[in-house]
């Protein structure tokens, strides 16, 4: 190591790099926004599916410490209500709720394994679910939250911990292939 690598700070990524991983993780978000809002539904009849998204706003969360993770948390969010036809706002609202959550906490503790990754995602996919119920319950007549509903976030986020390693090793890999690790 010279005495400029000692002195000075890693050189910022250039505009290349930058570019890169915005384009990835646009290409990573559509393909889950795609594959969530149309063709998970399909197959599972509309029962529990696994929140990609949510996945990706985790990895978002984890990996990305700067104002671009946290506007693509919201924009994964923003788009998600725009393509599934919920109130505009509530997945907004979930998934930078989550993004925030992830990022202090991964500031905080040690979250490089996929044990924590795994437990990180089925947390978020609670949070989400609590995000959801308190948003509706501030503009509904909400008295409780039903068994139904407790089972199928439960089987949501059992579906999105298990589908993590997968989708975060995908995600790892389209970095390294296009050179912004």
């Amino acid at each position: 190591m010279s005495l400029y690598e000692a002195t000075h700070g890693p050189a910022a990524p250039s505009l290349g790099s930058e570019l890169r991983t915005v384009g990835a993780y646009a290409l990573a978000g559509g393909i889950a926004l795609l594959l969530q809002t149309t063709l998970l539904h399909s197959l599972t009849g509309g029962r529990a599916i696994p929140d990609l998204v949510l996945i990706l706003c985790v990895y978002l969360g984890l990996y990305e410490h700067n104002v671009g993770g946290a506007t693509g948390a919201f924009l994964l969010g923003y788009l998600l209500d725009s393509f599934s036809g919920s109130l505009v706002g509530l997945n907004a609202f979930a998934l930078t709720t989550v993004y925030l959550v992830v990022y202090l906490m991964s500031r905080r503790l040690w979250m490089n394994s996929a044990f924590s990754s795994i437990a990180m995602v089925f947390l978020a996919t609670l949070l989400r679910g609590i995000a959801i119920v308190g948003a509706l319950a501030a503009y509904l007549s909400i008295d409780r939250i039903s068994l139904a509903a407790a089972e199928f976030l439960l089987a949501e986020a059992l579906l999105a911990a298990a589908l993590t390693p997968a989708v975060f090793a995908v995600l790892g890999w389209v970095k390294r292939r296009l050179g912004v690790v």
